[in-house]
């Protein structure tokens, strides 16, 4: 795939480098917001090079019950924080 460039104002194609990550998959079909929330917030601490070396998760296949429960006390005090001004 090639995209061109355009904040240079050049008409220059340029090739994307796709990166397959690997990351941690949900059992069921109810959890993909946290992984995704979970999965996010691993990139945003640890930076997008972990994208690169297959640490997403640290190997693990799937996130722990506690994991989720981090996400979801996360999202909770977030959700309760803005609607409150707290």
């Amino acid at each position: 795939m090639a995209v061109y460039a355009s904040e240079s104002g050049a008409n220059i194609r340029v090739k994307l480098v796709w990166i397959n990550a690997r990351c941690p998959r949900q059992p069921g079909g109810t959890e993909c917001g946290y992984y995704v929330m979970k999965f996010v917030k691993e990139i945003d601490y640890k930076g997008v090079e972990i994208l690169d070396n297959d640490n997403v998760g640290k190997g693990i296949e799937e996130y722990s019950a506690a994991d989720m429960d981090g996400i979801r006390k996360d999202w909770s005090t977030y959700v309760v924080n803005s609607i409150f001004k707290l």
